[in-house]
């Protein structure tokens, strides 16, 4: 058992360097000129603010604004929106539930490349094209969602239920009161995932909008190289400074998310 221990340990020292150097090269990257941007030495006596200075452009900062509130609606309406599909496929009886159920499941089978110009057709024809609800509204539906939390509600406990309903709540107070604020263990991880994945979206806002006004950070970064002059420097620290909000965000979630995780775990 010591030596599997050891096995173990020494198995998830070197998964974590693999996931902390990139991350520390981009970081440190940041620092340097455009001359030895390039350069695997690092010398701190090289290092300068000059790149992060010029990467602090009003565009960047619109950008990272747009992704911003892109990012945190669809995270908030979609979480509201899945939990309460969720409660529905695991508490109500309904016509077609179980067939509803496989159709949601099933399109989690359809990657988002199959499905782009019919979405940005439909999109088009309600005129949503260059706009932050064109952004957004797209990005709600998640079958992923839907499926954790229905599974998490088929465990959830009848007798809560029904001592809100007795007092009163109604179906839709007994959830916003009772359920949902019980729905941590689901809720965090798939904050983390949402925000994330919604902070990451390059393609769907590449298609959708062409206006400057609605540019995300992952576009504005893309549009920043430029072949051969472009100034990687600037690109590096630009690149570095749109991820400090995902930082920030698992930060503040780090302890929920764990907590979460062990809830889970425990029958």
């Amino acid at each position: 058992m010591r030596l599997r221990a050891w096995i173990i340990g020494v198995i998830l020292a070197f998964g974590a360097i693999a996931m902390i150097v990139p991350i520390a090269i981009l970081f440190l990257s940041s620092f340097k000129t455009k001359a030895a941007v390039f350069d695997i030495t690092f010398d701190p006596t090289g290092f300068t603010f000059d790149s992060i200075a010029q990467a602090f452009t009003p565009e960047l900062l619109h950008a990272l604004l747009n992704s911003l509130i892109v990012s945190t609606v669809v995270t908030v309406v979609a979480m509201f929106i899945h939990a309460m599909a969720g409660y529905a496929l695991a508490r109500f009886d309904f016509p077609f539930k179980r067939a509803t159920f496989i159709v949601i499941l099933g399109s989690l089978m359809i990657p988002l490349t199959t499905i782009l110009v019919p979405l940005y057709m439909v999109v088009r024809q309600l005129d949503l094209t260059n706009s932050m609800l064109g952004l957004i509204l797209p990005l709600l539906f998640n079958a992923y969602g839907i499926f954790l939390f229905r599974q998490f509600y088929l465990d959830f406990p009848q007798e809560l239920i029904e001592a809100a309903e007795l007092d009163g709540a109604g179906r839709f107070g007994t959830f916003v009161r009772v359920v949902l604020p019980l729905s941590r263990p689901v809720i965090v991880p798939l904050t983390v995932a949402f925000f994330l994945g919604t902070w990451n979206n390059y393609l769907w806002p590449l298609v959708v909008n062409q206006d400057k006004a609605f540019e995300t950070v992952q576009v504005y970064l893309a549009n920043q190289i430029s072949g051969y002059n472009t100034s990687w420097n600037v690109v590096i620290a630009s690149a570095a400074i749109s991820v400090i909000p995902v930082f920030v965000l698992f930060f503040f979630l780090q302890r929920y998310l764990r907590d979460g995780i062990t809830t889970t775990g425990i029958k």
